[in-house]
């Protein structure tokens, strides 16, 4: 009897210990099959990034503020999933206007050759950015890693995209499964995720339909006028400033590829619609790319950032300055020197103090 006593009341104290961790604990999306309810939001929070809101930081865990209905599951077939106002009104602005410089018509590559071609059945304009190109960049691929547990070395270059005048990409896989391919899947590994980030407001068309996938709850899901591409089957996500939609493009060991991911950027029909895609490897793509190394250096590149830092460039141009890959990270206090093999400071680096407004000292 005394046995039975001491074991449960070492089972109560171990499920309290779990519970008072896991309130620090970082949550895995949809772990709960939290969905997200469509009357929660009005019209006027719908394009959410409003300056009088008070905004958390982007990509925030749960446990460090993030707000549970900004994660919405809307499916597990495939498993995906929308961040809403996973970016900043400022960020969206910042790709496209990167990307309107850049953009040229899109092309497809040729399963028989290999070879980029153009093809009818995409017809945006787009274009790439380098990996941790500049420090908004840099912290968005971080916040893609943390939210998809996925490393950013794992990841392609972002690709911007342009849709108008019924521009559309037709139903299609990210991942490959050509004979061409094959060698590169070895190499590189195959796409084991995609995540779509929306940069603009659409105003009509532009949806982006998976229509193999099974909703979650399929009348709250349900959109209200459609296009006729968006209305026809399955799962249809209207565009939305800052939001996020992620999928899984593979089974959960990335071994072999979900055919329910087949998805589609239907024609867009008025407006302009911007999206940024972010296509992510079951292995290090191209094994060039080491954001963890670059964030880990909290050091200056510029020689004359303590002239930048009393002329206050650290807050007013924070893109040149701090991130990742910023000039005068170390003078403008945006990181912390991080002992060495540190690996939780250096990841801590990867985010910027100063854009956080936790900036610590300038060093003048």
């Amino acid at each position: 009897m005394h046995l039975h006593t001491a074991l449960r009341c070492t089972v109560l104290l171990v499920v309290a210990a779990t519970l008072a961790v896991a309130e620090d604990e970082e949550l895995l999306i949809g772990w709960k099959g939290e969905t997200y309810a469509k009357e929660a939001l009005s019209e006027n929070d719908g394009d959410a990034l409003a300056a009088d809101d008070p905004v958390l930081e982007p990509g925030l865990s749960q446990s460090r503020g993030l707000k549970t209905d900004r994660v919405e599951t809307i499916s597990w077939s495939p498993r995906a999933f929308i961040h809403h106002n996973f970016l900043t009104v400022e960020e969206c602005n910042h790709l496209v206007d990167i990307g309107s410089r850049r953009v040229s018509r899109s092309l497809v590559v040729d399963s028989k050759t290999g070879a980029s071609k153009l093809d009818d059945i995409r017809t945006s304009f787009g274009a790439a950015f380098g990996r941790g190109e500049d420090p908004v960049i840099a912290a968005i691929e971080e916040r893609i890693a943390e939210w998809t547990h996925l490393p950013p070395e794992y990841g392609e270059p972002i690709q911007i995209l342009r849709y108008e005048n019924g521009q559309k990409y037709d139903a299609h896989w990210d991942w490959f499964d050509d004979p061409v391919h094959h060698k590169a899947y070895l190499e590189n590994g195959n796409r084991y995720a995609t995540v779509l980030l929306y940069l603009a407001e659409v105003d009509e068309g532009g949806e982006t339909n998976l229509p193999l996938a099974d909703p979650i709850d399929a009348d709250m899901q349900r959109l209200d006028n459609p296009s006729q591409c968006a209305a026809a089957w399955g799962i249809s996500v209207r565009p939305r400033k800052g939001d996020a939609l992620l999928f899984y493009d593979m089974d959960i060991m990335g071994q072999a590829g979900d055919r329910k991911a087949l998805h589609a950027s239907c024609p867009t029909l008025k407006g302009m619609k911007w999206t940024a895609t972010k296509w992510i490897h079951n292995k290090p793509y191209m094994g060039r790319y080491d954001a963890l190394s670059q964030a880990a250096r909290c050091t200056d590149t510029a020689s004359d950032c303590a002239a930048l830092v009393a002329a206050g460039e650290c807050t007013s141009n924070m893109d040149k300055m701090v991130g990742s890959a910023g000039i005068c990270r170390k003078s403008c206090g945006d990181c912390v020197e991080c002992p060495k093999g540190d690996i939780l400071c250096e990841r801590r680096n990867l985010r910027s103090l100063v854009r956080a407004g936790k900036a610590v000292k300038p060093r003048a």
